[in-house]
């Protein structure tokens, strides 16, 4: 008995522990992300099994439909989250970012408006919440780059002002964090390629910031691309990469 309980611990030490969902969203494995929350079942792990499925539908699929229900999933799982948890920040903030994912694909102006008002309710909630300014600079930004700043001011309230000041606050609270400074090179370029001197300088030594999980990681991987693109001097060529690497940039 003694020996079958030896046994039995040794095999239980060797055994590698079973990777969570937290694991597998720091390792960036997007799709046990996925399974893994959804069987954790817990706000944090939907949160993450949300997000995970918010960059497979943005960076992985290639057909519209396809990315449509990946969205709508992910959204599910956010509101899952908040059922059991309605204050917290995160959901609060990735169902908005489901939601602008929908108002892009879909071209909703009443969709793009409720993402606003949604992540500005957020920042004078969380004025110290690096990620609910850069959202929010990405929003403005966004919108000036799609339709213009003439419609996008009169239709949508957007303003590139408001993107400069939106980002530069994200920047002061996250200086070292990966993700704000790529996003806001590649919408600086998408709005004009002679931002490129701009972007080069957001992107300048990012290969040296930590990334904290996968979704950093990622966001790091394109900060470096684009800073490569940038080197070689041709901002056109770099306009293009920066919107290769948009969310939906795969889509037909």
């Amino acid at each position: 008995m003694l020996k079958f309980a030896s046994l039995a611990l040794a095999l239980l030490l060797a055994s590698p522990a079973s990777a969570t969902a937290a694991d597998d969203f720091r390792a960036g494995n997007w799709a046990a992300v996925v399974q893994g929350g959804h069987a954790e079942n817990t706000p944090d792990s939907l949160i993450l099994a949300g997000r995970a499925q918010l960059w497979i539908a943005g960076y992985q699929t290639a057909d519209k439909a396809r990315a449509m229900a990946i969205i709508a999933a992910a959204e599910a799982d956010f509101d899952k989250a908040l059922a059991r948890a309605p204050g917290n920040v995160e959901a609060q903030l990735q169902k908005a970012v489901a939601i602008a994912y929908r108002a892009q694909l879909t071209k909703g102006i009443g969709l793009a408006k409720d993402v606003r008002r949604r992540f500005e309710a957020i920042r004078t909630a969380h004025p110290g919440n690096s990620l609910a300014w850069g959202a929010l600079g990405g929003w403005h930004g966004g919108a000036v780059a799609t339709v213009g700043s003439f419609l996008a001011g009169t239709v949508l309230g957007a303003k590139k002002s408001e993107m400069e000041r939106c980002y530069a606050q994200a920047l002061r609270l996250s200086p070292t964090l990966p993700s704000t400074r790529t996003f806001f090179a590649i919408t600086l370029l998408d709005l004009d390629p002679t931002n490129a001197t701009r972007a080069a300088g957001l992107l300048k030594g990012i290969e040296t910031l930590p990334a904290e999980d996968g979704f950093e990681a990622s966001m790091k991987q394109q900060g470096i691309e684009l800073a490569n693109a940038l080197a070689r001097g041709n901002a056109t060529s770099a306009q293009a990469t920066a919107r290769r690497l948009k969310a939906f940039s795969r889509l037909g």
